[in-house]
């Protein structure tokens, strides 16, 4: 899939469609990416991701991730901006639990978000949360096979599915949470659920009939 031509990766599309910086009197915001004036970014831009398509069940989130594990955040890597590239990334090491579908090839990956702090310069998204350590997740995920990422620890990298619908969050009492503060219709669905009855609706989406992805718009 692709995000678009100045991310490349695969679908579904994800683009950087604008951020706003926090720059004293000045600002700028872009419908493409980031637009910082000439020189060091810095300041604080307001991410915000376009995601295309966006899985409208749990079904199609199933049927457009190749890998989907259980994992805790074993540790997040400094953020990196990388050639060229006017968006901060997190790479953030993810040790699994157990897998659910696919094969990761080992019990270590990494994952990729955008968004992070690269010297006076920050990309905060405003639709989701980048994880932290000794965090717990159901991550729904597609190989991420950009040629120019640094390595981590020789690990395979992964690109969550759809930004943030990829993400479930679970919680120390063992319970499916979402942030309030984000509109994320299909998480909320699996608020409280516990972690146990959220494996068994995904094993159950997993293997009903494949469904159509849904048109980009």
């Amino acid at each position: 899939m692709k995000r678009t031509s100045f991310i490349k990766t695969r679908c579904p599309e994800i683009a950087l469609i604008a951020a706003s910086l926090n720059l004293g009197a000045q600002s700028q915001t872009s419908k493409s990416r980031p637009i910082y004036p000439p020189g060091q970014p810095h300041g604080v831009g307001q991410l915000i991701v376009d995601v295309a398509p966006e899985p409208q069940s749990l079904k199609q989130l199933t049927d457009m991730s190749s890998l989907i594990v259980e994992g805790v955040v074993k540790k997040v890597m400094p953020s990196r901006r990388g050639t060229g590239q006017t968006w901060i990334e997190t790479d953030s090491v993810i040790s699994i639990a157990q897998t659910l579908k696919g094969s990761a090839g080992g019990s270590t990956i990494v994952i990729s978000q955008m968004g992070g702090r690269v010297a006076d310069a920050a990309d905060q998204p405003t639709q989701y949360a980048l994880v932290q350590p000794d965090e717990r997740y159901i991550l729904f995920l597609s190989p991420d096979d950009r040629n120019a990422l640094p390595p981590v620890e020789g690990l395979k990298r992964y690109d969550v599915t759809a930004a943030w619908s990829g993400l479930l969050f679970v919680g120390e009492d063992g319970l499916i949470h979402t942030d309030p503060k984000y509109h994320d219709p299909l998480r909320k669905k699996y608020e409280g659920k516990s972690k146990t009855e959220m494996i068994d609706l995904l094993k159950d989406a997993i293997n009903q009939k494949q469904l159509p992805v849904p048109p980009p718009f």
